[in-house]
């Protein structure tokens, strides 16, 4: 019986022996291959590394002047846009209104269209006219449906409220400067000169308000335009062009009817408040001793603040 329990026990310690040394062989095995694979995987690294250290740079990575250079290409216009965006909001650009037709408006309803349009006015004449109720507007610049900046000015010419009456005087055949001085003497206007071709140059033919013939002592309303008709010779007659510069709207007015012309379109600036006392700084044809113009030509002025 012992001797049955030794063998089994001998048979036990052999079996566990075999058992050992199979497995530290296989552990063996295993550490030199994962050693094998450790040192292949490093020298993949290396091999790789060698690569890319010999691989040539690219040309832009090679040359970081260009390389900043293609970058500010790029930045550059987008800042320039997102400038130029936030410059048209701070300063309104293309906010603009619509100009409303004011004439036919009273006095005392002009604040009120022209806050409600955003717009500011100037009354710059008041003249007196038989066909037009007393006190509105017949006349605007700019022109109705006109696209404007928010608070433009627009001027305005009236009819006059306080009128009186006066006579109109004998001018017939009298010299462009006579006619003029007793026109304006009495309180009325001169408007628009028109020449035609006659044997007295200079001389006056007729005269009309608003294209209504009138005769001399006829009665009416001080302030009133009356439109000339002056000779101007039997061959066509030119004037030099004369020098308006500085002058305000009286003044040029006085020029241009003593040189045969006449007032063409009138500009302000969009600081004039007072047109009295604005002053011109441009006139279209420009002023110049070989610049002539026939009689009755017209001549545009540009006005602003003193």
């Amino acid at each position: 019986m012992l001797t049955n329990i030794y063998v089994f026990i001998v048979c036990i310690y052999n079996n566990y022996n075999s058992i050992f040394i199979i497995t530290f062989a296989l552990n063996s095995r295993m550490e030199e291959e994962n050693k094998i694979q450790e040192d292949n995987q490093e020298e993949y690294k290396n091999q790789e590394t060698d690569f890319y250290e010999s691989k040539p740079k690219s040309f832009i990575s090679d040359k970081p002047l260009l390389k900043n250079f293609l970058l500010a290409s790029i930045t550059l216009p987008l800042l320039f846009f997102i400038y130029l965006k936030f410059l048209d909001i701070y300063t309104l650009h293309d906010r603009y209104v619509i100009v409303p037709d004011y004439s036919g408006y009273k006095l005392a309803q002009l604040d009120s269209i022209s806050d409600k349009n955003k717009l500011r006015y100037v009354i710059i004449d008041s003249i007196s006219d038989l066909n037009q109720p007393k006190g509105i507007v017949i006349n605007q610049e700019p022109k109705p449906k006109t696209k404007v900046k928010k608070k433009r000015r627009i001027y305005l010419t009236v009819t006059e409220t306080n009128t009186s009456i006066v006579q109109f005087p004998d001018v017939y055949d009298l010299t462009l400067r006579q006619a003029l001085r007793k026109i304006e003497i009495v309180g009325l206007k001169v408007g628009k000169l028109e020449y035609r071709s006659d044997i007295a140059t200079n001389k006056i033919l007729d005269f009309n308000v608003n294209g209504i013939s009138i005769y001399a002592n006829q009665e009416i309303l001080k302030g009133t335009v009356v439109n000339l008709v002056v000779g101007r010779g039997l061959s066509d007659e030119y004037v030099i062009v004369p020098d308006l510069i500085d002058l305000n709207r009286v003044a040029a007015h006085i020029v241009l009817k003593t040189s045969s012309l006449n007032i063409g379109t009138e500009f302000y600036d969009e600081n004039v408040v007072d047109s009295s006392n604005a002053v011109i700084y441009k006139q279209t044809p420009p002023h110049d001793n070989q610049n002539q113009l026939k009689l009755g030509s017209t001549i545009d002025i540009f006005f602003k603040n003193p």
